[in-house]
């Protein structure tokens, strides 16, 4: 599913803007004043020109080191990539995650020593987490391929070296798998205080509030069944009401129908031990791309950062690993890309090869003699439901991906198109078809607007601001 592209170009200024307020910060000293205010000592700092920005996705950071040495990183949520909305919940969760992570676990998660919401920084750039700088590198650095910023792991990454990091993944795992909640949720805020919605906000709802315009988060969940069930309804939604979710008829018909046809069959794939609990924390976008190895010739891991989007969750959304490859498999088209069947087979080769370990480690691990954990991999890759957890841990999906097309497999292509003819061309259905189409012309109509104010915004006619404010009106 493609994301709204008028929202792109107004984050993409958004962030531009919001950038150049960084750098000044920095430049001009105001940024490291402000940081001193933070250590105990109130030692002066100043910026680590070696190392400039840490810019992830959603996150830009900078080290700053102490006359004495010591070095933490200031980090921002990105405006433009976060929503605006909900960018103090993103820095909030976190620091509720890893303050848990840190007191209950021995997995090496950086101290905090400040943090904020927007109106707390007096530079304006939004809400903050001062932390512990972690020396070593991004392990996502070493495994990509060469020239790619980011992507799938590259194919020559030796067999034991494959084993030593996911052995490590999985000693993490074990540890938090430790961590019981009762409901299904945002995580309890008893360090930063602040009043999180009931339902969660994770990867999935973000993306596609930042980048398809919709969401909703209200009420609480009594059992797994209705959480899987919300999180899928956030596609079938999303679907509904996002203007530019479908290209044409057939594919708005096919998209319907197969997702209704998913949304019928949640029930199927819920573990019956866990329906009601105990919970997880579950964070949907943790994978190898947040571990901080010691180098490129030493892959100890050192630290886990990154943890935005983490919420009291299902059990066997916790024991689904789609990063294995340290890409989503739900990126990959099944009909069209010619890499996907050599994608699937690496994927389910390395599944091997973290079940296995995880076993190991789970049998060395004092209080994990039941195995929960290994048998709930197991199940998830037994019963299908992996493939339905990769599809709920992120938005924008589409019938053809890998993880639909293994979900057809699970269920056999024939009886699973048999399901779909239950929703195909019903009165609601082609009503339904019909609102999008009408949908699509308005959005490529408004589309086109946006795209000439951008180019009058590039040209000089207009400013930022008043792309933005102008963009606005249409989106």
């Amino acid at each position: 599913m493609e994301i709204d592209e008028r929202l792109e170009l107004m984050h993409g200024v958004q962030t531009s803007i919001w950038a150049r307020k960084v750098n000044q910060a920095i430049n001009s000293g105001q940024l490291c004043e402000w940081v001193s205010t933070f250590h105990p000592t109130r030692l002066p700092c100043q910026p680590d020109d070696s190392t400039k920005f840490r810019n992830g996705g959603y996150n830009l950071g900078q080290k700053v080191i102490f006359s004495d040495g010591t070095s933490w990183l200031v980090r921002f949520a990105q405006a433009g990539s976060v929503c605006d909305e909900y960018a103090d919940e993103k820095v909030a969760v976190e620091v509720e995650a890893l303050s848990l992570i840190r007191a209950r676990t021995a997995i090496p998660v950086p101290a905090i020593h400040g943090w904020g919401s927007s109106e707390a920084d007096p530079l304006g750039l939004g809400p903050f987490i001062i932390m512990d700088f972690i020396d070593g590198v991004p392990l996502q650095d070493i495994l990509k391929k060469e020239g790619q910023d980011e992507g799938i792991m590259r194919d020559d990454v030796a067999d034991h070296d494959l084993e030593k990091i996911y052995r490590q993944m999985a000693r993490i795992f074990l540890q938090l798998f430790r961590l019981d909640f009762e409901s299904i949720g945002s995580l309890p805020t008893p360090v930063t205080g602040f009043p999180a919605s009931a339902r969660p906000l994770t990867f999935k709802v973000h993306e596609i509030i930042q980048q398809g315009g919709v969401g909703d988060r209200s009420l609480r969940f009594s059992d797994t069944v209705e959480y899987l069930r919300y999180v899928f309804g956030q596609d079938w939604e999303q679907l509904a009401r996002q203007a530019n979710s479908v290209a044409g008829e057939h594919e708005g018909r096919r998209k319907l129908t197969t997702f209704n046809t998913v949304l019928s069959l949640i029930p199927s794939f819920v573990h019956a031990e866990y329906d009601w609990g105990p919970y997880k924390l579950v964070c949907d976008d943790f994978g190898l791309a947040n571990a901080i190895v010691r180098s490129r010739d030493d892959l100890t891991i050192v630290g886990i950062v990154d943890l935005e989007w983490s919420y009291a969750g299902p059990a066997q959304l916790f024991a689904s690993p789609w990063w294995l490859l340290q890409t989503r498999l739900s990126i990959y088209d099944a009909q069209r890309d010619k890499e996907a069947p050599e994608v699937l087979a690496r994927f389910l080769r390395c599944l091997e090869i973290f079940k296995r370990v995880l076993k190991e480690e789970e049998a060395a691990m004092r209080g994990h003699e039941s195995k929960e954990l290994s048998s709930l991999v197991e199940w998830s890759h037994a019963s299908g439901a992996l493939w339905l957890h990769i599809l709920l841990s992120s938005g924008f999906n589409y019938p053809d991906s890998i993880p639909f097309a293994q979900l057809r497999d699970h269920f056999g292509a024939d009886k699973f198109e048999q399901l779909n003819q239950r929703f195909l061309r019903t009165e609601v259905m082609e009503a339904l078809v019909k609102k999008k189409m009408k949908q699509l012309m308005e959005y490529d109509d408004a589309f086109d607007q946006v795209q000439a104010l951008k180019e009058s915004q590039e040209a000089g006619d207009i400013n930022e601001e008043e792309f933005l404010t102008e963009a606005a009106k249409l989106c």
